[in-house]
């Protein structure tokens, strides 16, 4: 067993150490990191504690970043052998299911750990900036290598049950709201607990015992974690709840992966693609896809990548529960764990709008690169723009709907409508919220021709280096301007730029590979 093992983990590091991409997402991450830093010490005389704000915007850009890297990269450590029918291979070497799941996930987090220890020294720099102390270093790093021993075990079992890449991403997305949401709610619950102990003056035990599993619960969750840490005066161990239960969820589910193997593996044929709720013909809950359109590219990347009429009605239905959620806690904005909740369903809606686009936009490319079929397609009495544009325009229009609703979502309150305005005036910084939304597809399509897994969080990471390298360069190098005007406007030209660049890559690359 351990020689497979082994075998396995080695090629692993070795094919890691030897790949280009790997070395550069390595770099660019320490860039952003030195961008971050440029950034602090030019506002540190608008703002006060530059090391405390530069250590924040590094932790929650990790803590983002390994989220998405879990989604895209955990998810798929024993899918892709089911997608290319290599886990037989593998069992009948005498590879045991257990140095089959050590080896494809011990090397992902290997280097997922790397990552963090590249730039452990970089943090320390915060010290020196001022307003934090070496312990809040300290502790960042162990919880946030802590939260990505529980990705790569949630990661490993959502991959081992789940029949293709795609399912384990949609299973590990639904898990990770779950982690998201529910401290977050313990959170609420324990304010109002707290609330109804001081108003009555009485304190028993079994409230006493209320309070602190929640408070418990509430820790869970990075995020609230990393407010904790940073917060001013914090003191704790190293063993605080969140490192202990994430490490034990991490190793509860890789141990699920392990006695579920031999039950999830039974049947190892199966296809790469799907057709989701698209049905050959009629049945209950699923749609048939119909004849053809006059643009045959569009109408199968609409059915077949975006998931058709029956996913544009799931992204609406998705996408009103956001609405849902917002005029409920509209009426108790009064209440001060409530005046958070509306900015955090709004956050998280549109980041999910973003993940969403990006998604669609990667597979509707890398489909075709992992089928064999893009040099088939480019065989056609078409040009490659006009067949490229055709899969994008299928791809976002079954992602058009959800993002109507998304915004009408959005006009159902005044704070939101007014947060709404505030976002396309361009100020405030807003410039960044929409770069995110822009660049981020734009980036994911490209990034998909060059990778196989996870081109959307490379594609996250990347723009918000290029962010951080935009706003550095100009309030390092460039006069002190009016945010309203100049520095925004340079900032939209910039990415208008970048956008026209992504566009010409993904044709050129297109070009290329089917040349081969």
């Amino acid at each position: 067993m351990w020689n497979g093992t082994f075998a396995l983990l080695e090629r692993s590091l070795r094919v890691d150490a030897r790949v280009l991409s790997a070395h550069l997402a390595r770099l660019g991450l320490i860039g952003g990191i030195y961008f971050s830093l440029c950034f602090a010490l030019a506002s540190q005389a608008m703002f006060g504690s530059p090391g405390l704000r530069f250590l924040r915007g590094i932790a929650y850009l990790d803590a983002t970043f390994m989220s998405l890297l879990g989604i895209g990269y955990f998810s798929s450590a024993i899918t892709e052998e089911k997608e290319e029918d290599t886990l037989g291979l593998m069992l009948m070497a005498g590879i045991s299911p257990l140095g089959i799941l050590l080896g494809k996930s011990g090397g992902r987090l290997w280097q997922a750990l790397l990552l963090m220890a590249a730039q452990y020294p970089f943090m320390l720099l915060a010290i020196t900036l001022g307003g934090v102390t070496s312990d809040q270093i300290w502790h960042v790093t162990t919880s946030l290598m802590a939260y990505m021993v529980f990705l790569a075990g949630f990661g490993l079992l959502c991959s081992t049950l789940s029949p293709r890449s795609r399912s384990a991403g949609a299973m590990m997305i639904i898990g990770l709201l779950i982690y998201i949401v529910v401290p977050q709610l313990a959170r609420s619950l324990s304010w109002f607990y707290t609330r109804w102990l001081l108003s009555a003056n009485t304190q028993t035990q079994q409230t006493d015992f209320i309070q602190t599993a929640l408070n418990g619960v509430g820790e869970f969750c990075v995020f609230l974690r990393m407010e904790d840490i940073l917060s001013t005066g914090f003191s704790s161990s190293s063993l605080s709840v969140h490192v202990v239960s994430n490490i034990v969820m991490g190793g509860v589910c890789a141990v699920l992966s392990w006695l579920l193997f031999g039950l999830a593996t039974r049947d190892l044929s199966t296809e790469a693609n799907t057709r989701g709720l698209v049905a050959r013909r009629r049945a209950f809950f699923r749609f048939n896809a119909g004849r053809p359109w006059t643009v045959p590219l569009a109408w199968k990347d609409f059915h077949f990548v975006s998931g058709g009429i029956g996913m544009v009605l799931v992204r609406c239905a998705f996408y009103a529960s956001f609405g849902v959620a917002i005029v409920a806690l509209d009426g108790w904005q009064l209440m001060p764990p409530m005046r958070g909740w509306i900015e955090f369903s709004v956050g998280m809606m549109s980041l999910a709008l973003t993940v969403d686009a990006a998604i669609l936009l990667a597979r509707s490319l890398q489909d075709e690169m992992r089928n064999q079929t893009l040099s088939t397609l480019i065989m056609l009495p078409r040009s490659s723009n006009a067949i490229v544009y055709a899969k994008f325009g299928g791809a976002m229009l079954g992602w058009l709907p959800g993002a109507a609703v998304a915004f009408i979502v959005t006009m159902l309150t005044a704070t939101t409508r007014d947060d709404f305005v505030l976002l396309i005036s361009g100020k405030h910084g807003s410039w960044a919220v929409i770069m995110l939304f822009v660049l981020v597809p734009h980036f994911a399509a490209l990034v998909a021709l060059y990778i196989r897994w996870g081109a959307v969080p490379v594609a996250f990471g990347m723009t918000v280096i290029v962010y951080f390298m935009i706003v550095g360069c100009i309030m390092i190098t460039g006069p002190r301007v009016n945010p309203s005007d100049i520095f925004f406007t340079v900032i939209a030209l910039i990415m208008l730029v970048m956008c026209g660049l992504c566009h010409l890559g993904v044709l050129l690359r297109v070009q290329a590979l089917t040349a081969k």
